[in-house]
């Protein structure tokens, strides 16, 4: 929980004083205003963040966390959980949707093990090994996980971006894969 407390302390409230600028040259630009939607939002967002009015995004990662879910039990999903770990390979040989949108930009897309519920033996600098458990309990039974696991998957997660954050991060996304995960999602 200190990892996470500390985390939580560093975050930095965003100074809005390029908010109206920003705006204005997004609302300047030849297309109809408002008319990319969520998309200005979010390149406004990326502007107050790095108060970088032109901000670069040279060095991109992309995190995949892999876990099961022991509510598939449920039969809310029509494949096996051992897609999981098909799954897990054929992202780090890269030959998921996922791999082909990170060429396409110019990002690596690290899998981190999270709670697969199989054995993971991936040596790839592209993997990481942070399983808390063997995947999750089925939630209409009780609870899928406990308060300490929730938390060792937070700061499990801290740790996989700080051990790629040693050359540099200019901006991250995040996915999931995990047969089930639709379901508590």
């Amino acid at each position: 929980m200190k990892k996470l407390n500390d985390i939580i302390g560093k975050i930095e409230k965003i100074d809005r004083s390029l908010e109206d600028e920003v705006q204005k040259r997004l609302d300047n630009l030849t297309k109809p205003k408002g008319s990319l939607g969520r998309l200005e939002d979010i390149a406004k967002q990326i502007v107050l963040i790095t108060e970088n009015k032109n901000p670069v995004m040279e060095k991109k990662v992309i995190f995949t966390m892999a876990g099961d879910h022991g509510v598939v039990e449920e039969g809310v999903s029509c494949f096996p959980q051992e897609v999981t770990i098909q799954m897990v390979h054929n992202f780090i040989k890269g030959g998921a949707g996922i791999n082909v949108l990170a060429r396409h930009i110019g990002a690596k897309v690290v899998v981190v093990d999270m709670g697969v519920k199989g054995n993971l033996e991936i040596k790839d600098s592209r993997f990481k090994d942070k399983k808390i458990c063997h995947g999750t309990k089925n939630f209409t039974k009780g609870k899928a996980m406990t308060k300490k696991e929730a938390i060792m998957a937070i700061e499990a997660g801290i740790d996989a971006f700080e051990e790629e954050f040693t050359d540099g991060i200019d901006i991250v996304g995040t996915g999931d894969m995990g047969i089930g995960n639709t379901t508590p999602s």
